[in-house]
């Protein structure tokens, strides 16, 4: 009887080891602590969603056990309708062994492929385009406020994306391997869509854990402003 115990307990631990091992940790801390309602790292691939914890007084926060061999984009929500927001902005490293910049001609490209390619929403808004000479990455703001289906009065539908584009020879083409990722798709008023604050921020999406890396700090985190509106704090893009 105590063997079979000693057992049980032995694998319990082997189980718990296990389980730490196979997980990681996202760390850092927030500006405003006080202001953060939820915290939250998103798995975008499978939409799996991690709370996180903040000390009130520090602003240190931690989200454990988060699985390895995934990215994640963190999320701050402040209040009801204001956010903090990671994106993925990742793009593989070019052919060429000294990493060759994009130039205007290329985003000039870029843009007019990906407006030209929505044809359901009648306001269409590139964000940024980032990248190097063989790849992008762009981030749409799409609304339609003309009439569709069962729509609802003063209803509109909202759309964020972040796509991927390549350039195999002269011309500059969406990535249909990775058609693209879903960061928010709405229908709702628009009087609620008005209510939003939200800001995108590169520098807390992405964020890889492996097993050579199963621990990322980020830093500190600044709260950005409460004003109304859907915007991308810019930054250089980084190799996938």
């Amino acid at each position: 009887m105590f063997r079979a115990m000693f057992v049980l307990c032995a694998l319990c631990v082997l189980r718990g080891e296990t389980i730490a091992a196979e997980t990681g940790t996202i760390t850092g801390t927030v500006d405003k602590p006080a202001d953060v309602t939820k915290l939250m790292a998103i798995n975008r691939g499978d939409d799996k969603r991690f709370p996180g914890e903040i000390d009130a007084k520090t602003g240190a926060f931690t989200i454990k056990n988060l699985p390895l061999g995934a990215t994640y984009d963190l999320l701050f929500e402040i209040g009801a309708d204001m956010k903090l927001e990671g994106v993925n902005l990742s793009v593989p490293h070019s052919d060429y062994e000294v990493e060759q910049p994009m130039t205007k001609e290329d985003v000039e490209a870029i843009t007019e492929a990906a407006k030209s390619l929505n044809q359901f929403e009648n306001n269409i808004e590139v964000m940024t385009v980032l990248g190097n000479i063989q790849h992008a990455a762009v981030v749409l703001n799409k609304t339609r406020t003309t009439s569709f289906v069962n729509q609802a009065p003063g209803e509109m539908i909202w759309r964020m994306e972040v796509w991927q584009f390549e350039k195999p020879d002269e011309t500059w083409i969406k990535n249909q391997d990775d058609l693209f990722v879903v960061l928010h798709r709405e229908r709702l008023q628009k009087a609620d869509f008005d209510k939003k604050a939200l800001t995108l921020d590169p520098a807390l999406g992405g964020v890889g854990l492996s097993e050579k890396q199963a621990n990322v700090e980020l830093g500190k985190v600044v709260l950005p402003s409460k004003e109304r509106g859907i915007r991308l704090r810019t930054r250089t893009a980084k190799d996938k």
